[in-house]
Order: C-alpha cells, then structure tokens, then sequence
C-alpha cells in the first residue's frame, strides 16, 4: 500500500490534535512522579441567597509562574466565605463561614488530587459555628509497637461571638462527622475563651522534641482600656484534646494563656501565615502587613511582652488599603513569593520575599481581580515535591 506525503502530513497533525484534546483546558502541564505544588486557595466574602450559583471559592494552580490566570472556580455551599485551609493528609479543603445564620464547616475532598480538583462538599453542622475567625488542622501521632503510629486528626475552629461567649472547639476525624445525625458527638472539645476575642489562630511548633506538642496562638483586638492588639499564646492542646479527652466542656480557668505577645502601635490584626523553614510569621492589620522573625524565640516564655514587627508592608507602592488574608510560600527553596487578598480593592498581590525589608514594596506582578468578588481569606498549599 502507497503512503503518500499528503498522507503522512495528515497523520502527524491528527496525533497532535488527540495529544493535545486529552490536557486540562487550561493546559496545565501533565504530573507525574515528584512534582512540584503552588496552589493558593482563595475564599471570596460573596453571597446572596437569591444568587445560588456564586462561586465563592477558587483554586489559583499553580501561582508562583508569571501570572495568576490559571483558576479553577467551585461552588462551595457557605454562606460568604471565611477561613480556609488545607491539609495534605486529611486530602481535603476545609472552609468556614463568616455570617452568623451559617452554622456549617464545609469539608471538601479532592475529586482529582493530581490536578486539584475539589469533589462534592459535605458539612459539619453544630450550632457554635457562627463567626468563625480562624481553623487549624491538628494530628496526634501514637506509637503502635513495632508496626508504626496511628494518627488522631483534628479540626479546630475559632469563633468570635464576644468576651465570655467566644469558644476554641476541636473535631476529631472531621471527615467522618460530615452530615453527622447520631452516633459519636460531633464536638470532641469546646473551650471557652474568656476575655479572649479571637481574630486568627494559628498552630506553632514547639521548641519541646515531642511533634505532638504544638503552640496555640490566638490573635485578639481591643484589649482593655488600652485596646491592645496581640496574641494570646497556649501550651496545654496536646493535654486537653488527648490527656483529658473525656472532659468536652472546658472552662476558661482551666484553658489560660501562658503568655501574651502585644504588638506596639499596631490595631486591627486580621488573619496569620506562619513559616516554620522561613523563621517568619506574617498578619494583616489596617492598611499593613506586619512581618516577625524566629516565632519560635518570640512566643516562647511565661510573662507578657510587647513586640515590635521586624518588617512592615504597607505604603502607595504596595497598592493595599485593606489586607485581610496572607499567605507565606515556606518551601526551602522554591518558596520566593508571599500572597495578599485585599478587601477594598478586591485584589490579590503576590510579593517577592526578599524585598520585605523594603517595606513600601510593589507586587512583582501587577495586583489581580476576579471579576467582582471579594477574596477574602486565603491559604497556600506549596510543597517541595508530591509524588501521586
């Protein structure tokens, strides 16, 4: 049989259309093997409870390349989006709300963990999930012999409903309470806060050699006649969530600080970004971003302190009016970025790390809107290496 030119040509141009029709449609390169991971997930204020198709939630993959274009939008059922979070091992994207008549943490697994693709969410119902501030994923690691460790994970959620009424509450394996209606109880710790009115919370690691032992930091407002800003420091998780596990209603004697860290000068702190291989830790207040060195050092001790940032980002340059989430890229090497959602603007801003002491920095590429809705809280999963 004749194989003309005409006909090879065909062929060759055919094979190139089915390679290509078989990629993302925002042609994302093919993973395999160790890949590296920059995403940042972007939870949007939006909602109208006549609008039922808002997006309010997004996926930028991957953001640390030359834009922030390559999105990936998800219909998420809370109402107005609040703090979000994910967690490599629990495979899942956890996401609050930041009305009150929300009562829900929305738990989302991944349809696609290679791409990132958010699968159908399911929700945590308790009627203390109102005003959520800030949540955290803790994992509890116990040997089993010689057969490795079983691992207890937590969710942990704060919620700001005022002096004496705001609670620190723990879930454990939040991924089996989801659409919970009997069976175990869907609270595993509510603690009360007492004077503390939380604006953020963040894990630490603890400068003990136990990994199961983590710091606990509460960032608060207006503390006193003085209206302090600050955090709120903790030691006793580990002992609460597993040494006391039974005791489920924790009163705010018990639960104290060992510590307060407030910062000079400085109000309206929003949320946090912490960088354990950077030695940084990041928060949002008024028109700044407020940058500290070696966390570890500064929340470490037993008596009060007052603090000074080591760095401060804010000015025209910057482009910021109101800066609510942050996020830091805390990868050894790659990590060269820090991200910052802007609820005046409606902006997201990407900053190289090695012009923090700048401070009136610009975005090392120009600040982004979606269309118009406001990004809110954000949080950036960026790994060395993943291999799926």
């Amino acid at each position: 049989m004749k194989f003309s030119f005409q006909s090879f040509v065909i062929l060759f141009f055919a094979s190139i259309l089915g390679f290509t029709a078989c990629k993302k449609l925002d042609d994302e390169p093919g993973r395999t093997g160790a890949t590296l991971i920059s995403r940042l997930y972007v939870s949007f204020l939006d909602y109208d409870q006549n609008n039922s198709a808002l997006k309010n939630m997004m996926i930028i993959d991957p953001a640390d390349t030359t834009n922030l274009d390559n999105i990936y939008q998800y219909l998420s059922p809370a109402k107005g989006g609040g703090p979000i979070l994910f967690d490599a091992a629990a495979r899942a994207i956890f996401q609050a709300s930041v009305t009150a008549q929300d009562t829900f943490l929305q738990v989302i697994p991944f349809a696609n963990e290679i791409y990132g693709i958010p699968g159908n969410a399911g929700a945590i119902g308790y009627t203390g999930f109102t005003n959520v501030r800030g949540l955290a994923y803790y994992t509890y690691a116990q040997q089993n012999g010689n057969s490795g460790s079983v691992t207890t994970p937590f969710l942990l959620a704060v919620t700001n409903r005022g002096a004496g009424n705001s609670m620190l509450y723990a879930i454990s394996t939040p991924s089996g309470k989801v659409g919970s209606k009997g069976g175990s109880p869907i609270i595993d710790k509510q603690i009360n806060l007492g004077t503390i009115v939380p604006s953020s919370l963040t894990l630490l690691n603890s400068i003990t050699s136990d990994s199961n032992e983590k710091l606990v930091l509460i960032g608060f407002n207006n503390e006193g006649t003085e209206n302090k800003s600050g955090f709120a420091v903790y030691s006793q998780l580990k002992q609460e969530l597993i040494d006391r596990a039974r005791d489920t209603i924790v009163a705010s004697t018990r639960f104290t600080p060992m510590m307060k860290v407030y910062i000079n000068g400085k109000t309206g702190l929003g949320s946090v970004s912490y960088a354990p291989k950077k030695g940084l830790l990041a928060v949002t207040s008024g028109s700044e971003v407020l940058f500290f060195k070696d966390p570890n050092t500064l929340f470490s001790g037993s008596t009060d302190k007052t603090v000074a940032p080591d760095y401060v980002i804010g000015g025209a340059n910057t482009g910021l009016v109101k800066p609510w989430g942050v996020a830091i890229d805390d990868r050894t090497d790659q990590g060269k970025f820090f991200y910052v959602s802007d609820l005046t603007n409606r902006t997201i801003s990407r900053f190289p790390l090695v012009s923090l002491s700048e401070g009136n920095v610009k975005p090392d590429i120009a600040a982004k809107t979606y269309g118009s809705m406001t990004p809110n809280y954000i949080f950036l999963d960026a790994r060395e290496a993943n291999n799926f």
